[in-house]
């Protein structure tokens, strides 16, 4: 860390040096310009004008080796996609058709913009043509809120009409919250390295990105919660009593209810909405309780009880997860010191 003075120049302008071992690191030269950048915290960011160009795409190869697995390949693929690599090479020693074809669907099922440019015996090219400019953070995570509360939707209804077909959509719809989970994690991935972009990606300060990093996570988790409850409707029959089965809906739609006012209250940055969803959360875990209570007065089946109970820890958790949303949007009100 270097002290500069503010030196006074003309009466009327304030001027700081640029410390020496920066300049000649970046390569910067005299009347190059930089761009000076105002930050949340009252700091000021410094950004040489060339890197505001349009950068050279970033590149990486992976080896896939005859050790790795296809879902190890497709974890590896996938860390580089969230780093920010444009393009990514997939390279294998030897032909492997299904390596190819599993990798293929899987990158078009779980992500966002990418494409496969090119294709030959030794492996496959793939490129990102999404940016953060053609599907802003904020609107990519009020589509993937809306995607999950049709899952839970759909879940409690294949439920109530023992529907196995809408059930098995409700889980296959999981993959299209993986595809916005990973694209969000790519564009805050990309701010965090390059400040400049933040307010691009439609947020203020780096603290923004950890923020919206946790809150992400929970409506990803709250897809997986919908999936679980579809994967349970078969467990659950004519054995269940219908009084229980209505009070479980009510249940989701009262925790549907949390989770979507915590999503408003994020988006919004609304503390007096943020704080009625937490306030909803605890109205969620007393009817927990109470279904608990009945299941167990009727003497239900222990197999259905055991599955039954399964999906309402399912559907508490929806609305926990939107109190976790609400309490990060409630500490995104408060301005930085």
């Amino acid at each position: 860390m270097e002290i500069r003075r503010v030196q006074v120049t003309g009466g009327n302008s304030f001027v700081v040096s640029l410390p020496k071992s920066w300049v000649k690191d970046i390569g910067l030269k005299a009347k190059d310009s930089v761009l000076v950048l105002p930050q949340a915290d009252m700091s000021l960011l410094i950004v040489p004008k060339r890197e505001l160009a349009e950068a050279e795409k970033s590149e990486a190869t992976i080896e896939i080796t005859q050790e790795m697995d296809k879902d190890a390949a497709l974890r590896l693929f996938i860390s580089y996609y969230l780093a920010g690599y444009d393009i990514v090479r997939l390279r294998s020693p030897k032909y492997d058709p299904g390596l190819r074809s599993y990798m293929r669907e899987a990158i078009r099922r779980k992500l966002v913009g990418i494409e496969i440019i090119e294709e030959n015996a030794n492996g496959m090219t793939t490129q990102c043509l999404s940016g953060y400019a053609d599907l802003p953070l904020k609107k990519a995570l009020e589509r993937m809120s809306i995607v999950v509360s049709g899952m839970v939707k759909d879940a409690v209804a294949a439920l109530r009409a023992g529907d196995d077909e809408l059930a098995g959509e409700v889980v296959a719809r999981d993959d299209e919250v993986d595809r916005f989970y990973h694209f969000i994690l790519r564009q805050l991935n990309l701010a965090v390295r390059n400040r400049s972009i933040i307010e691009d990606i439609g947020l203020t300060s780096a603290r923004d990105c950890l923020g919206y990093r946790l809150a992400v996570k929970s409506v990803e988790r709250v897809g997986d919660h919908a999936a679980a409850v579809a994967g349970l409707v078969s467990g659950v029959r004519e054995g269940a009593a219908e009084k229980a089965m209505k009070e479980v809906e009510k249940m989701s739609d009262l925790s549907l209810k949390a989770f979507g006012d915590s999503v408003s209250s994020l988006l919004r940055l609304d503390r007096k909405l943020a704080n009625e969803a937490i306030g909803l959360t605890r109205r969620v875990k007393e009817l927990d309780e109470k279904i608990s209570g009945e299941l167990l007065a009727l003497k239900t089946d222990p197999d259905t009880f055991g599955s039954i109970k399964l999906i309402l820890e399912s559907i508490r958790r929806v609305g926990e997860y939107g109190s976790d949303i609400a309490e990060i949007a409630v500490d995104l009100t408060v301005k930085e010191p």
